[in-house]
């Protein structure tokens, strides 16, 4: 409902006229003496984008204000100009029960295609009239009758899915960095770096509920982890040699295998079945590694040193820039290389991975 302006309420013909001030109008009248204007068409953009925040239903982008129209009723002639605004201010001071109360919006039946939603309920809003509700506070079930809504908007509707995977870090541009950690085949990885990175990656992986079971020559580093980083203690396991391993995983309890043995990988690795993933993480790159990375589906690789770069780029067939960079990367970032293309990126802890896992280091 229009409010009127605070120059009609003050208006000398309101205050000096001699009538007798009618009831207020009800709603459906005043919307017939108050047509809203017809709809403004605004030029479309030249390419369709979503607003921020995601499409508001029920609002054609096309338009300035929601299509909706009211049904108008049969009203009582327009009186003349000091009546209306006696009306007016008199609306303006109705009470809160009758101000709740509004026309149902219905769509036009002569237009196929309603431009925006239209509700259809036969109850008013909050339970309408005004009922004890009102008073206590509490407000009625709302009950929506049905949504209309045009092509043209129903065309910009999208699902926003957020990406999937492990969060590795960020890039350039401050956008996470997800990989495909677990999939439903096995997946071998590779890691040349510290036992810090293979903490970082195992602390994020736990994350997404996998179980870990790690077999390294070097157990003490990896003693306790488990229970800091979950609080449980069957959630990790560490073994001090290598043996056969039971693993039984799903896509929502995926299961990671880490091989910390130093400077090469497993002699004899785990049989890997869907939903399990192979980390092989070696302290220093030499020849003996080799095998180990070139037969992965990704390799992260910490800052190298002139030799280590040099057999890297020559495994992974890296550009020679590439191969440089790797030489001069910063502690907190990670090159990755997979599917003949490398990318690098800052790994970002957060402030619980680094009171857990310490700076950044190899």
């Amino acid at each position: 409902m229009t409010h009127p302006r605070n120059g009609d309420e003050q208006s000398p013909a309101v205050g000096k006229a001699h009538v007798s001030v009618p009831p207020p109008p009800l709603p459906g009248q005043y919307a017939a003496q108050q047509a809203p204007p017809p709809p403004r068409t605004l030029p479309a953009p030249p390419t369709p984008q979503l607003p921020p925040g995601g499409m508001v239903i029920g609002r054609d982008p096309t338009l300035s204000s929601p299509a909706v129209q009211a049904v108008p009723s049969q009203a009582a002639p327009a009186a003349g100009t000091a009546t209306q605004q006696a009306a007016q201010a008199a609306a303006a001071g109705t009470s809160t029960a009758a101000r709740r109360t509004a026309a149902r919006a219905l769509p036009d039946i002569g237009q196929q295609e309603p431009p925006g939603t239209v509700y259809d309920s036969r109850r008013p809003p909050n339970g309408g009239g005004g009922g004890r509700e009102g008073l206590s506070g509490k407000l009625a079930r709302l009950r929506v009758g049905s949504h209309t809504i045009s092509r043209s908007a129903l065309a910009l509707l999208r699902l926003s899915s957020p990406g999937t995977g492990l969060i590795l870090g960020a890039d350039r541009q401050q956008k996470p960095v997800s990989v495909r950690f677990f999939r439903s085949e096995p997946t071998r990885i590779g890691l040349v770096g510290g036992a810090w990175a293979g903490q970082l990656v195992a602390f994020r992986a736990l994350a997404l509920g996998a179980r870990v079971a790690v077999i390294t020559a070097d157990p003490r580093t990896w003693h306790g982890f488990g229970e800091r980083a979950t609080g449980r203690g069957d959630r990790v396991a560490v073994f001090p040699v290598e043996q056969p391993l039971a693993l039984a995983a799903t896509a929502q309890q995926p299961v990671l295998v880490i091989y910390d043995l130093g400077l090469a990988g497993p002699n004899a690795p785990q049989s890997l079945g869907p939903w399990q993933t192979q980390l092989t993480v070696l302290r220093q790159l030499d020849q003996t590694g080799v095998p180990s990375i070139q037969d992965c589906d990704l390799v992260m690789l910490q800052r190298l040193g002139s030799a280590e770069s040099a057999l890297a780029g020559a495994a992974l067939r890296l550009p020679a820039p590439s191969t440089q960079f790797l030489q001069v990367m910063a502690d907190d970032m990670i090159a990755l290389v997979g599917d003949g293309a490398d990318r690098y990126i800052w790994l970002s802890q957060t402030d619980v991975e680094r009171q857990y896992a310490g700076a950044p280091r190899r």
